[in-house]
């Protein structure tokens, strides 16, 4: 029969091996000590952002949002998930090693090997407090700091290059087309004053005066209208690479706006949109935006769009395509442009003829003060919407908000010594009870294999 192993004989058994466990003990407690005091020293510093709300604003947010379908590979799933891919990415860690210098400082031979090294040492994570955690760990504390504050500089910089909002981008077109027509203007001004002292002709009649500022009216609006159309364009052009993509992943064709204006309904009323566009130009010139015949026109251009936009849903279910309500939206607006714009230039050419018939210096002449009149309006026309770009581009711009920076910290993270002395102390406790059972148990076994061969 099997004797039991009772708790006062695994006491024993520890009593008689404590000094081997006492000594495994100190020598795994000193040698982490030791190891702890003569290893490098890591220091580790925090940087935190603050995420913006969920309201986002610009027109790709929008876009975004709006798709008809979720979850598709490749679309971000909010600016969270935007910041911490960005600052993820080797092109924010490239920016970190360049700025710092950090390839002399790890005394690597490659740029890669830098950059390798500097994501093993950095951690980005996002929290439950709408945050986003910069860590960066170094053997010197400034340099931890350096680089979780470059981390954000990084953030900034490629948010800026690749978040171009639409009111960015109306912007940067009309600063630069207002540089143009600033340009144009000094040269019409230059060649009129030229002709003026030439002929010593400064003056046309009451009628070709108001024929003048008549066309430079309307060639204000012509141009105010080319730069929308462009705009809308851009725009629509952006959501259709969008949607290209989900549309080849669902095997669906893409609703394109060759589709909408190859269509007899779309086409018929299209060109009732430019007439109504003509007239209209002619009636706001003749009596003011007030009048009733003004207020009755633009509720039937009202209509058409309304009408046309109905036909376009509605080609579009019967196609099976994919499309958004703005794509709809901009497909419509783009003919409405295109039909303002087809009506405004058929104005023009008229009045164009008109002053055609006029004496051959007094034609030169009434050109030459079209043109200033013309840049003068076309000028006024972009430096007003010039600066309703600048106030939307600030009202869409997503500023990083730092709710922390980095800063030197005092005492090292790593080795954790106490730590490292719990954990050597607890594993050799173990180690030193199991020696002094194996230990028993092989003084037990010789015993009975002796006791075995004198029987």
């Amino acid at each position: 029969m099997e004797e039991e192993i009772s708790l006062v004989d695994l006491i024993k058994v520890l009593r008689k091996r404590k000094t081997y466990i006492v000594t495994i003990f100190l020598l795994a407690v000193i040698g982490a000590y030791l190891f702890s005091k003569m290893s490098p020293k890591v220091y580790s510093a925090k940087a935190v952002i603050l995420l913006p709300s969920e309201k986002e604003s610009g027109i790709s947010a929008q876009l975004l949002q709006s798709l008809p379908i979720t979850g598709i590979v490749g679309l971000p799933s909010g600016v969270g998930a935007n910041y911490v891919a960005i600052l993820k990415s080797r092109s924010a860690a490239e920016y970190v090693v360049k700025k710092l210098n950090l390839q002399n400082t790890y005394e690597t031979k490659s740029l890669q090997q830098a950059i390798s090294i500097l994501q093993k040492s950095v951690k980005i994570s996002d929290t439950k407090e709408n945050t986003i955690e910069i860590s960066a760990e170094a053997k010197d504390p400034k340099l931890a700091a350096d680089i979780s504050n470059t981390y954000i500089s990084a953030l900034k910089d490629i948010t800026s290059r690749f978040m171009l909002t639409s009111a960015q981008r109306e912007r940067l077109f009309l600063e630069k087309r207002l540089k143009e027509t600033e340009r144009s203007l000094s040269e019409a001004e230059s060649r009129l004053k030229a002709f003026q002292d030439k002929y010593r002709l400064v003056s046309i009649s009451d009628e070709t005066k108001a024929l003048i500022e008549n066309m430079a009216n309307l060639q204000s609006q012509k141009e105010s209208t080319q730069i929308e159309l462009d705009a809308v364009n851009s725009q629509i052009s952006s959501l259709q690479n969008i949607l290209s993509a989900q549309a080849e992943l669902l095997g669906k064709d893409l609703l394109t706006i060759t589709t909408i204006s190859s269509d007899p309904k779309i086409q018929s009323w299209r060109e009732k949109l430019i007439e109504n566009e003509a007239n209209l130009a002619i009636l706001l010139q003749d009596y003011g935006e007030l009048h009733p015949k003004v207020v009755e026109l633009k509720q039937q251009i009202a209509e058409i769009k309304r009408v046309m936009k109905e036909e376009i849903e509605r080609l579009s279910k019967a196609l099976g395509t994919l499309s958004t309500p703005e794509l709809f939206d901009l497909g419509v607006k783009r003919i409405s442009l295109e039909a303002k714009l087809q009506g405004l230039t058929g104005l023009i050419e008229r009045y164009d003829e008109k002053l055609s018939k006029l004496p051959d210096l007094s034609l030169q002449l009434s050109r030459l003060m079209r043109d200033v009149k013309l840049q003068e309006a076309i000028y006024t026309t972009l430096s007003t919407q010039y600066e309703q770009a600048k106030i939307s581009e600030a009202r869409e711009s997503v500023e990083i908000q730092v709710l922390d920076y980095a800063v030197p910290p005092e005492r090292h993270s790593k080795p954790n010594t106490m730590l490292n002395m719990l954990i050597a102390g607890v594993a050799s406790l173990f180690l030193g009870i199991f020696l002094a059972f194996f230990l028993e148990f092989w003084k037990n076994l010789k015993e009975e294999l002796r006791k075995d061969e004198n029987s």
